[in-house]
């Protein structure tokens, strides 16, 4: 089993970036190089935000060269509230098969306004625990699991840039 943990630190509200990442939509391909989206099903909930019973099929396409796809299906989601985290819970099927949490709190300082009077940024972790289904993974997993993690650092990095780049204002014209 793999437990891959990102951490993730967009300069943006917590409610800006829960309301992206918990979007029903599910836009993360517009913004995350390397992911691509099939069938998907958004359940909103009371928030207008996702809520469980939402899925989606996903591709990654790894920096090794190979591309793995696999399902999302939100299980558990509390919104974040009063200072509170937001916390999604994901089940995972596929060429990964495990689970996957994400939370998004405030970062350093929260409640403290930043320097020049904007809010205080968010913290997203995301915590993957997920084994390698098809055998190729499997073996690849056993024999050389270092550059395996690599990729998902790589993939992560990415998403991580694609979300600051989504919530960035646009520059003034």
């Amino acid at each position: 089993m793999f437990v891959l943990e990102s951490v993730w630190r967009p300069a943006a509200p917590t409610a800006q970036v829960w309301s992206v990442l918990a979007d029903p939509r599910l836009t993360w391909p517009d913004w995350w190089p390397g992911l691509t989206a099939g069938a998907s099903h958004g359940v909103v909930g009371p928030d207008g935000l996702a809520a469980p019973g939402t899925w989606t099929q996903l591709r990654v396409r790894s920096p090794l060269g190979y591309a793995l796809r696999f399902r999302l299906d939100l299980t558990e989601t509390t919104a974040p509230s009063d200072g509170a985290p937001g916390r999604a819970r994901m089940d995972v099927t596929g060429d990964l098969e495990g689970r996957a949490d994400v939370t998004v709190s405030d970062g350093a300082g929260a409640g403290e306004a930043a320097s020049d009077g904007a809010p205080s940024s968010a913290e997203v972790r995301l915590l993957w625990q997920v084994t390698p289904g098809p055998p190729w993974f499997r073996a690849a997993a056993t024999l050389a699991p270092a550059p395996l993690a690599w990729a998902h650092s790589h993939v992560m990095r990415a998403g991580e840039r694609g979300l600051t780049a989504h919530l960035s204002p646009a520059p003034p014209a």
